[in-house]
């Protein structure tokens, strides 16, 4: 398997655990809180995994160039070019933010917990993946 299938399927692992605990903590939270506690969850895992979805590629993208790149003295360019779309990335990310809370009532640990299921994702399949390593076990 190649460096980029590896790492596509490690993103696809990422993506896929942070919504079915999106999903888990969005159902218990409707169920043992309200709706809305729900519905802020919702938002966050949403707002969450497509900020995530967009970073990796870019930052895909920004490494394929520097590994085309090697070298050469061109390649500071698409490095500020990177950071000013994840700037204007978080600039829009706050806009949409604060535009659904007007819409609607956001409580605010239902959309931190929504927000930190990426985190979450990423540690728990780093951890897997470091004890597969340490173990010897390969998928």
């Amino acid at each position: 398997m190649t460096g980029n299938d590896e790492c596509a399927i490690l993103v696809q692992r990422i993506l896929l655990l942070a919504v079915t605990l999106a999903l888990v903590i969005a159902g218990v939270g409707w169920f043992f809180v309200s709706a809305g506690f729900a519905l802020s969850v919702t938002i966050g895992a949403a707002l969450a995994c497509g900020s995530f979805f967009l970073l990796q590629r870019d930052v895909r993208r920004l490494m394929e160039h520097v590994a085309a790149t090697a070298g050469s003295a061109g390649g500071m360019l698409p490095k500020v070019g990177f950071f000013v779309k994840a700037l204007g990335r978080f600039v829009i990310l706050a806009l949409v933010l604060f535009t659904v809370a007007n819409k609607i009532n956001i409580q605010p640990l239902g959309l931190v917990l929504g927000l930190v299921t990426i985190m979450v994702s990423t540690v728990v399949l780093g951890l897997l993946r470091k004890r597969e390593r340490l173990s010897g076990i390969s998928d």
